[in-house]
């Protein structure tokens, strides 16, 4: 007697019936079968181990790492004036050459522009300096009241090439753009500053600074919104705060004129997720799940423009070749990426530094993301939605395209059908010509 038997083949795949014939041991298809679950139960057994063996080893590390990290700060800040400070005195006392420092990645220099902006609204006599990483150095033209400094690097000759233009600088505010971390501590104190501000307080690098904002938000962007707030400058909303410029604008706009796009047609930009590291592959949704969500979103009468970076636009080809109704934009800079998001119905991005460069352009987005990211990295505002799951791979291009429509139908159909050399979204009255877009 012939008997189906369904097995769970693997973490997403579906019960798969096996015609076994009679049900014997020795089928073939029965033994591979067992052994595929065999093997997933053995992953899944060793994935909590280390998930269990990371955790015991990151809570005995951070017992170590803290009192440390609280130990050096103390030391750097040692012979520098640990007095105390509140807004007010700086009021009193207007700095004339801030500095500020931020050196990971695009997207968190971006999320810290608020309070970019707020220091040039306040001090706008002040110069200041930027000492960011290789790649956050690329948001410096979108800020042009901000002068880049030295580049960041954790390789001993950067830090001396660092400390030697450190020591010829004369700085009266030194603002570390991320509390928790060594080198905005030691670039602060090397900086002589006498006044040393952050955001939020952390219990690691407390001893070295003198003036905090006390603005203690797990979402980073609104962290430094509210910073803003606290220096006496108000936006509107918790949005990046970028200046296009005016020549990149224009370039952005002839490319998109000529990919000769009918203007009855929503604009949708989605951006290839980064594959290259691990960091960015447990982010990042599955290829068969983007050219599903791209299928989906043509046949509903949209332009897709897939935008990529480095070695990103071999998927990007990939892509357009199984859709070839698609666009594939050639690697842009940063401002001119803005240029073209700021002409753009709709994002679609994984949790990078583009998806809050669109949300500064003041374009809708769609952030795919793991659950995680959203408590500290989603976009603001009714104008975005989030779609999350516990892994990336697990993001149904059903729920993403669900998402993408919903705000596509609250567009205006003017901005849908917008000129391509005038951007759309922004007020009539308001001139593109070096007016910051988020206000």
């Amino acid at each position: 007697m012939a008997v189906a038997v369904c097995f769970q083949l693997g973490r997403n795949q579906p019960a798969m019936p096996v015609c076994a014939g009679p049900l014997f041991p020795e089928t073939p298809m029965f033994k591979r079968v067992l052994r595929q679950r065999a093997n997933d139960a053995c992953r899944d057994r060793a994935a909590r181990c280390r998930g269990s063996l990371r955790g015991v080893l990151k809570a005995l590390r951070m017992q170590v790492k803290v009192p440390t990290m609280r130990w050096i700060s103390a030391l750097a800040a040692g012979p520098l004036d640990r007095r105390p400070r509140v807004v007010g005195d700086l009021d009193a006392q207007p700095p004339q050459r801030i500095l500020v420092i931020r050196c990971d990645r695009i997207g968190d220099l971006l999320c810290s522009t608020p309070l970019i902006a707020a220091l040039h609204r306040k001090w706008p006599e002040a110069g200041i300096t930027l000492v960011g990483s290789p790649k956050n150095r690329a948001v410096a033209p979108l800020l042009p009241y901000l002068m880049p400094g030295p580049e960041f690097r954790r390789d001993p000759l950067a830090w001396v090439r660092l400390i030697m233009w450190l020591r010829r600088q004369r700085f009266d505010l030194a603002v570390s753009l991320r509390t928790e971390v060594l080198s905005g501590v030691l670039i602060s104190a090397l900086s002589r500053a006498p006044v040393r501000m952050v955001a939020n307080a952390s219990p690691r690098t407390a001893p070295a600074f003198n003036l905090v904002l006390g603005c203690e938000d797990a979402h980073h962007l609104r962290r430094y919104w509210r910073a803003a707030q606290r220096l006496g400058v108000v936006f509107s909303a918790p949005r990046p705060v970028i200046e296009v410029p005016e020549a990149a604008d224009r370039h952005a706009a002839e490319m998109l004129r000529a990919l000769a796009i009918a203007d009855a047609k929503p604009l949708v930009g989605v951006a290839i997720p980064n594959r290259a590291n691990r960091r960015h592959r447990v982010r990042a949704w599955s290829s068969d799940a983007l050219v599903h969500f791209v299928k989906a979103l043509v046949a509903h009468g949209a332009c897709v423009i897939l935008l990529a970076a480095g070695v990103e636009q071999v998927e990007a080809f990939a892509v357009h070749a199984a859709v070839p109704q698609t666009r594939v934009l050639p690697n842009l800079t940063l401002a001119e990426m803005a240029g073209v998001q700021h002409r753009l119905d709709l994002w679609v991005s994984t949790p990078t530094g583009p998806l809050h460069l669109a949300d500064a352009a003041g374009t809708p987005t769609v952030m795919v993301c793991t659950d995680p990211f959203v408590l500290g990295w989603a976009p603001q505002g009714v104008r975005h939605r989030q779609v999350c799951a516990t892994d990336a791979r697990d993001i149904a291009p059903e729920a993403v395209l669900a998402a993408a429509l919903e705000l596509l139908a609250l567009q205006p159909a003017a901005a849908q059908r917008r000129s391509r050399d005038v951007p759309g979204s922004m007020p009539a009255a308001s001139s593109r010509r070096r007016t910051p877009v988020s206000m």
